[in-house]
């Protein structure tokens, strides 16, 4: 959030209120606020005690906090009491007790006293420091109504909505009252000057009906309420909304996009802003009221954050041009809309045979994608692919399941920082849980586990931590080795958790070829794949407990948020056109100037070491672990490739998203058969030159045009050719401010898989260059958690702590495992992570990690 300061705010804002300097009575300017329960007013201002978790994310915490109180300095007074505005005032009728009418302060809500607060403190803020003149905020929210019955207006036929009446009728018997409610007040008449809508929950609750049909329910309200008060170009602002999620699931997200997609109708184009507030979601352990995530959980900052924005969507309305009186305020610039790139990048291979179905490896190039990490809505993988099962004929139909981890960056990463990390990526079928190391799952409830117990730890060299596995920090083009292959670590079994399914052997096995470590790392025990068919026996067999891996893969690289901004600006003598930038990104180049992002894919037979590995297991010779050449095929790159990236406002529907035309400033090539890269176009990508790696930075400026003979796309242009009237050049994409994500905690009862039987050495503690303490301690094999938890009895533990005994006497981390890349270097993992058992401990025994946070620096 900007600091609340009227310095802060653009020129052009601040003169919108210049003609107040005269002195003689100006007319009202007023708002109408409606909405649900979160227009209604749920931000805590001071609750305490186990009713109000205690304090955390109220106004007063908010005040008490050092990092965080500049947000809300402005709403107290040298007295230290809450402050009250004698030039913005407020109306609101709840339908719970009188008609709270008054200057601007703590306690427009639903309930009594001055205990809570809702976005209309700080749009009040925004809007009266903005104008200079007085303002009236007319509030008509009540919780618990949908748009699509009642708030229903006129033009979406049927009944109309008993809420938009009551809205109407409302604002009609505020603006006649207003000597009789407002008797302090100086203005001279009234004029209305925007509308602001904050809404969603509820229809969100019928996916069936109201939220197909929100973008037009909403549509008809905003030209209802024009209608109703004849004001034809009335400013109006919809707040996305917010809920208790950054990335919210299925209908919602739905619905948040109806929202987006009706405030950019062309038809609203210059007179409707949407705002998104998905960024303004804070924790529910570091909120007032945890259990009301529809309210987004009474946490103060956030409705401080919703009301700010939408106060400066509005004063950005309120100075465009389609508000203007001739001569009397100067011309503003447009609006930025905020958006995203996504897409994928797309990698030509040929196909393997279909006999090398034991597992991959590969070399991906890891680097800084972005310069700054700009928030936890970043998501975007590095080169990689997905492995699935092999099937004889058509794979089964609405079942997926797969390892798709990689290198990237991810919603739910804690501690993130520009280099990326490695997740494991394992996904139970239809994403009912997956797996991204040993402890790391799907959420964070360990009543839940859903894959926190899915991989087990082999290596006694490396500790995991659950944010990822971490790189050296600086890794910039370096090639990451890794792959995976099905090790009998454990027999098959027939029977999985108590029923007639059978679980297979197969312990798919991470091993990793880096600069400082060689070797495998941790398997995802054949249990996390069978226990869905334990539940859906139509399933049994079809999952990779059992099933051969498909060697024929997609390699791409997934991208699925990166910010970037839309804007609109006239040129060209008068033609107008939109634009777009994005946040910078760049690619590697090696020191000839090449491009190279994977290498050296390669799939393999059971004979690779699968088969050589039991054989051993079953008293035959000992294996050394390097992987047999002779059962391996290396696939090599056809040309071709390419990108469908897209740019998109904010709350663009799918089928309206346009790719960037990619080829124009990239192009993909093989430089050798088993090399697969890019090389640029020095016109529209130039070197970067910071010290922190070769790179190239790709464009980040576009006009969508439709060149000759192509559709319409976004066309890559210099930054001199974009109209500084698009204010693009002045965007920032620097990170939001987000509270911290909280550490990683294992469950620490008595009867914990962490606690019984329990580590027999530890805890250590590590610093990592994510700026992350890791605690760790050492288990015996068999005693971790996750082959306690894998569906063994003890016996069968006690026979995979043998097998695995004899791996740890004979494979060590420097020895060769994977075939070593043929160009390039080798990246190297975070120091801090390469760990040395503690003596007695080097056989057998392995690392866990039990907690991982970000530590106060101590003063």
């Amino acid at each position: 959030m900007t600091r609340h300061v009227l310095g802060v705010l653009p020129a052009w804002i601040l003169m919108l209120g210049a003609g107040a300097a005269s002195g003689e009575p100006r007319p009202l300017k007023v708002f109408l606020l409606a909405g649900q329960s979160n227009m209604e007013g749920q931000g805590v201002v001071d609750g305490e005690g186990p009713d109000y978790n205690h304090g955390k994310g109220t106004l007063v915490s908010l005040l008490n906090d050092p990092t965080k109180r500049d947000l809300a300095s402005h709403l107290r007074d040298d007295s230290g009491a809450w402050r009250v505005r004698d030039d913005v005032w407020v109306r609101f009728d709840s339908g719970r007790g009188p008609t709270k009418a008054g200057p601007l302060g703590i306690g427009f809500t639903a309930y009594e006293g001055q205990h809570h607060f809702g976005p209309e403190l700080q749009f009040g803020h925004v809007i009266g420091d903005a104008l200079g003149e007085e303002v009236l905020l007319i509030k008509t929210a009540w919780g618990g109504k949908s748009l699509y019955a009642d708030f229903r207006p006129p033009s979406s036929g049927g009944e109309v909505g008993p809420y938009y009446t009551r809205m109407i009728r409302q604002a009609r018997e505020a603006l006649a009252g207003i000597r009789k409610d407002f008797p302090g007040s100086k203005a001279d008449g009234y004029e209305l000057a925007g509308f602001v809508w904050y809404h969603g929950w509820n229809d969100g609750c019928d996916p069936e009906r109201a939220v197909p049909e929100y973008e037009a329910n909403l549509v008809h309200l905003i030209n209802d309420v024009r209608k109703e008060f004849d004001a034809p170009n009335l400013p109006v602002v919809v707040g996305e909304l917010t809920g208790p999620w950054v990335e919210a699931p299925g209908e919602w997200d739905r619905l948040r996009r109806a929202q987006a997609a009706a405030a950019l109708r062309p038809e609203f184009a210059g007179n409707v802003a949407f705002v998104p507030t998905r960024d303004f979601v804070r924790r529910p352990e570091d909120s007032p009221n945890p259990g009301h995530g529809h309210h987004e959980f009474g946490n103060a900052e956030t409705y401080l954050l919703v009301g700010d924005a939408l106060g400066r969507a509005m004063l950005t309305l309120l100075g465009s041009p389609a508000r203007q009186t001739p001569g009397d305020e100067p011309p503003a610039p447009p609006t930025l809309t905020t958006g995203e790139m996504s897409g994928y990048m797309l990698v030509p291979v040929e196909r393997a045979p279909e006999e090398f179905n034991a597992g991959f490896s590969l070399y991906a190039a890891a680097w800084p994608i972005v310069d700054t990490y700009p928030g936890s809505r970043f998501q975007t993988g590095l080169f990689g692919t997905w492995m699935f099962a092999q099937f004889e004929g058509e794979a089964p139909k609405n079942l997926y399941s797969d390892i798709e981890g990689g290198l990237g960056w991810w919603r739910d990463t804690r501690f993130p920082t520009t280099t990326p990390k490695f997740i494991m990526g394992g996904v139970a079928p239809n994403f009912s849980a997956w797996a991204n190391g040993p402890g790391a799952g799907k959420g964070r409830d360990w009543d839940r586990p859903l894959g926190k117990y899915a991989i087990a730890q082999l290596s006694p060299w490396i500790v995991w931590p659950p944010d990822g596995l971490n790189l050296a920090q600086g890794t910039c083009g370096e090639l990451f080795g890794y792959g995976y292959l099905p090790l009998p670590i454990v027999d098959a079994k027939p029977t999985t958790a108590g029923t007639t399914v059978p679980t297979g052997d197969q312990c798919w096995t991470l091993f990793l070829n880096t600069a400082n470590f060689k070797g495998p790392v941790c398997f995802f025990t054949p249990f996390f794949w069978s226990a869905s068919a334990a539940e859906k026996p139509e399933w049994a067999g079809l999952l990779l407990d059992s099933r051969p891996s498909n060697p024929n893969k997609a390699f791409q690289m997934e991208t699925q948020w990166v910010p970037a901004v839309v804007s609109t600006a006239t040129r060209d003598g008068g033609a107008t056109h939109v634009f777009a930038r994005t946040a910078p990104m760049a690619f590697p180049i090696d020191p000839e100037g090449r491009t190279v992002v994977l290498h050296r894919l390669t799939t393999y037979t059971r004979d690779a070491i699968t088969e050589p590995v039991r054989r051993w297991f079953a008293g035959g010779a000992p294996v050394r672990g390097e992987i047999n050449s002779d059962a391996s095929h290396i696939t090599n790159f056809h040309p071709g490739g390419g990108s469908t990236w897209t740019i998109a406002a904010d709350g663009t529907h799918d089928k309206d998203r346009r790719e960037i035309d990619w080829s124009s400033f990239g192009t993909p090539v093989s430089h050798d058969p088993t090399t697969f890269g890019y090389r640029w176009n020095p016109d529209l990508v130039r070197p970067v030159a910071d010290g922190r790696g070769r790179r190239v930075r790709l464009p980040e400026y576009f006009r969508f045009d439709t060149p000759a003979g192509h559709g319409p796309r976004w066309v890559a242009l210099p930054e001199s050719d974009i109209p500084p009237a698009s204010r693009l050049h002045t965007a920032s994409f620097e990170p939001p401010h987000e509270s911290d994500a909280g550490a990683y905690e294992t469950p620490d009862t008595p009867g914990s898989p962490f606690r019984t039987p329990g580590p027999v050495a530890g805890p250590f503690e590590v610093t990592l260059g994510d700026g992350s303490t890791l605690t760790y301690a050492w288990y015996r094999f068999a005693d971790q958690p996750a082959m306690l938890n894998a569906d063994l009895t003890p016996k069968e533990r006690e026979e995979a702590q043998r097998r695995v005994e004899l791996m740890h006497r004979e494979w060590t981390k420097d020895r060769t495992y994977l075939a070593p890349p043929t160009t390039g270097t080798l990246a190297s993992l975070d120091p801090a992570l390469i760990v040395t058992p503690p003596p007695g401990l080097e056989v057998g025994f392995v690392p866990i990690a039990i907690r991982q946070e970000r530590r106060a620096v101590q003063p």
